[in-house]
């Protein structure tokens, strides 16, 4: 069955977005830590 464009991109949004914020954290944190570990 096709899904509804709405609706997949709502679910899509609710799936992708914190995924890719939590990476997005994770390696920001990751690169600040290597930076104060060389320093």
């Amino acid at each position: 069955p096709r899904f509804r464009y709405d609706k997949l991109m709502y679910l899509v949004w609710k799936s992708y977005l914190p995924l890719s914020l939590c990476f997005l954290i994770f390696y920001i944190s990751l690169k600040l830590s290597l930076l104060y570990n060389y320093f």
